[in-house]
């Protein structure tokens, strides 16, 4: 889809220092949110290539007491993922598509009250999301719809309107380095 194709492109021709900067205002926005205090578990993900990087988040978050989960696939070119806790975001080797996953030691994560940080390709302030498209996340959600889903991206990586298919799953925020979009 060149929609995808042209926000990929947007964000990849983002500089490292550029990235880091913008992924330093999203945790501080994140820590300030109504819900972080309350939650005791929080599903994140290790960046891939230009992605939001929320990890110094997740260190955060375990540094207040609370469980951090990271996704981890079911097995090679599968498109079913788990999460995982943590101790660290250290705790990952590489696993499906390159992606940092969590080791095979990690212990399932608790999943009834899980904030989950959700990646992606391009969010509008409806909560619409394009991924990768390989429907991971929006499989997993299917399974788990109870979960608080908050899309992580950089304000230029978001649209006006996405159309939405219904098997996609909207998220209840994002978050940008800008503003928080309340979609729901």
């Amino acid at each position: 889809m060149a929609l995808r194709r042209r926000h990929r492109a947007l964000r990849d021709a983002m500089t490292a220092e550029e990235c880091q900067a913008l992924s330093r205002m999203i945790c501080r926005r994140l820590t300030q949110e109504v819900w972080y205090a309350s939650c005791p578990v929080i599903y994140g993900y290790y960046p891939l290539g230009r992605e939001a990087d929320c990890l110094a988040f997740l260190k955060q978050a375990l540094a207040d007491g609370k469980q951090v989960a990271l996704p981890r696939m079911r097995g090679a070119g599968s498109a079913e993922m788990d999460f995982y806790a943590v101790a660290s975001p250290d705790q990952v080797a590489e696993g499906a598509f390159h992606v940092m996953e969590p080791l095979l030691t990690c212990p399932p994560a608790r999943k009834e009250t899980a904030v989950v940080l959700v990646p992606g390709v391009v969010f509008d302030p409806a909560g619409g999301r394009y991924g990768y498209g390989k429907g991971c996340y929006d499989r997993y959600f299917a399974r788990f719809p109870g979960l608080f889903r908050v899309g992580i991206a950089y304000e230029n990586q978001m649209e006006a309107h996405l159309p939405q298919l219904d098997t996609d799953v909207r998220m209840h925020e994002v978050i940008t380095e800008r503003q928080v979009y309340h979609c729901e």
